[in-house]
C-alpha cells in the first residue's frame, strides 16, 4: 500500500493542454474533478513449491540392531502347597553278628608241669621233652608215635627245639608225623581227651608244622 501512495504523489505534472482546461473550468465557475485509475491490486501468489527431493543416501554402515533381551523369568508363585507327610522308616530289628568262634590257644611249654599231662607213670614231662632234646641220634624218632605223645606236647615239642639241627629227612619224616598228628587231633576219634585239649593240641601242631616246612624250603 505505501509502494502504491508512493506512486500516487509522484506523478507527472499537468501537460499544457490540461493546465488549460483546468483554467477554463475555474472561469466557468466549474469544477471539473478528475478521477485517475486507481491501481488494481493483484492477489498474493505463493511461489511455486520445489518438488520434494529424497535425502543423499547415507555413508555410514547401517547399524545393526541389538540383541533381544531374554524375557525375565516368571515370578515364583506365592500360593503354599501343603507340607509333605514323610511316613517315617521302617524299623528295623538289629542283626546281632554271628560270633566268630575264638581260635584254641596252643599248648605253651609250662603246661608240660601240670599234673594232668603226666608222660607216664613217675615220669615227668619236662624231663622227658629234655631228654627228647639230648639225644644226639633222636632215637625216638625211630618209634611210631603215640596220641599220647602227642597228646602231652613232648614230641611237639621236641620237633621244634630241634628244627634247626635235623638233616633234610628228618624234617620230612617230621613233617609227614605233624600232618597225621593235625589230622587226627582235629577229628573226634580220640577217647579220653576232651575237645578243648584236643584244639589246643591240634592249633600247637600246626604252628610246629608251617615252623618245619619254613625249614625245608630254606636248607631242602
Amino acid at each position: 500500500m505505501i509502494a502504491v501512495g508512493a506512486a500516487g504523489c509522484a506523478k507527472e505534472p499537468p501537460s499544457e493542454a490540461e493546465r488549460m482546461s483546468l483554467k477554463d473550468s475555474w472561469a466557468n465557475g466549474t469544477t471539473v474533478t478528475r478521477t485517475e485509475p486507481q491501481p488494481v491490486e493483484t492477489a498474493y501468489e505463493p511461489p511455486p513449491a520445489r518438488p520434494a527431493t529424497a535425502p543423499p543416501p547415507s555413508r555410514t554402515a547401517p547399524r545393526q540392531a541389538a540383541p533381544a533381551r531374554p524375557a525375565p523369568p516368571a515370578a515364583p508363585s506365592l500360593a503354599l502347597s501343603p507340607p509333605k507327610v514323610v511316613p517315617p522308616p521302617p524299623v528295623t530289628k538289629p542283626v546281632s553278628p554271628t560270633p566268630v568262634p575264638t581260635p584254641p590257644k596252643p599248648l605253651a611249654e609250662g603246661d608240660l608241669a601240670a599234673g594232668s599231662m603226666r608222660c607216664g607213670a613217675g615220669l615227668d614231662c619236662v624231663a622227658v621233652l629234655r631228654a627228647m632234646i639230648d639225644d644226639p641220634k633222636q632215637s625216638w624218632m625211630l618209634r611210631a608215635p603215640t596220641p599220647a605223645e602227642f597228646a602231652n606236647g613232648t614230641r611237639l615239642f621236641a620237633y621244634r627245639a630241634l628244627k634247626a639241627t635235623l638233616d633234610c629227612g628228618k624234617l620230612r619224616f617230621a613233617n609227614a608225623e605233624l600232618d597225621w598228628a593235625i589230622d587226627t587231633f582235629s577229628s573226634n576219634r580220640l577217647d579220653g581227651v576232651d575237645a578243648a585239649h584236643r584244639a589246643r593240641v591240634a592249633a600247637l601242631a600246626e604252628a610246629v608244622h608251617a615252623e618245619i616246612e619254613d625249614e625245608i624250603k630254606k636248607r631242602c
